[in-house]
């Protein structure tokens, strides 16, 4: 079968899957969204990973780095009051003050109670997170109404699941619009597998990892996309591969230290 028939027939398969369910989370390229809503089989940080409540409700994610410190993008509201975690809700600790990284959108907060995790490993400073394979995990909306043979509208789901999507860093930093913060870049690579994944929103704060030195690690948190409202993996039918839309994260490379030293107490 050629190669334009192939992407046809996936399309066609895509649109027809979307139209059957709308499930909230990281949107996947796969019509099969159900495996992305249990650890993923390579075995990234899934424990790590929680869903955020401000006064809204469910609207963003946090990492959990270890000793009740959790890491999320500080661009979020404040108002964090819940955090669930493995099936559990934790109260936020009162007593202590965000602390905001500066120079990038990361900030630490604390629960007020230990989840009994052992710390999460980070990148160290001597290693890259540059053109390496990547889990992505967080709690955003998933699949809306499909935009043919493009991608799809983001959902709008009031309760989010959370949900895991592969991907690929980019070979160096790149700029979000609107951003003079310097971000890990993933692409919505239709051509590279069904599990490839594309952040929304809800996913800001969610976990990026790597597999280094053979450990699973965190490398950046969720920031940023090119699209608002939509995931869109190719535009030009006539240039299989070509995909505009991009998930941008904050690296953790150059705060390890910091962020060591703050989860030791």
């Amino acid at each position: 079968m050629g190669l334009v028939k192939i992407r046809l027939l996936f399309f066609f398969i895509l649109a027809t899957a979307s139209l059957v369910g709308l499930a909230p989370g990281i949107i996947v390229i796969s019509p099969d969204e159900t495996q992305c809503q249990a650890p993923p089989p390579d075995g990234s940080p899934w424990n790590y990973v929680a869903g955020l409540e401000d006064k809204a409700g469910s609207g963003a994610t946090g990492v959990y780095l270890g000793n009740r410190y959790l890491l999320t993008a500080n661009h979020l509201d404040n108002d964090i009051h819940v955090v669930h975690l493995n099936g559990t809700n934790y109260a936020t600790d009162d007593t202590f003050r965000p602390i905001a990284l500066e120079g990038t959108d990361l900030r630490v907060f604390r629960m007020a109670t230990d989840p009994g995790l052992p710390p999460l490993p980070l990148i160290s400073v001597t290693e890259s997170e540059f053109d390496k394979p990547c889990t992505m995990i967080g709690y955003g909306v998933g699949k809306g109404a499909p935009a043919p043979n493009q991608g799809w509208n983001w959902g709008d789901e009031p309760t989010r699941l959370k949900r895991w999507a592969t991907s690929k860093t980019s070979a160096k930093y790149h700029f979000p619009r609107d951003s003079r913060i310097p971000c890990i870049q993933t692409t919505f690579d239709f051509m590279a597998g069904p599990t490839t994944g594309q952040i929304t929103v809800g996913d800001a704060g969610c976990g990026l990892f790597e597999k280094l030195g053979g450990v699973w690690k965190l490398v950046g948190i969720g920031v940023a996309t090119d699209l608002d409202k939509q995931a869109l993996y190719d535009t030009d039918l006539a240039t299989p591969g070509f995909q505009p839309d991009h998930s941008y994260f904050a690296p953790i490379h150059r705060f390890v230290i910091q962020l060591k030293r703050i989860v030791a107490g």
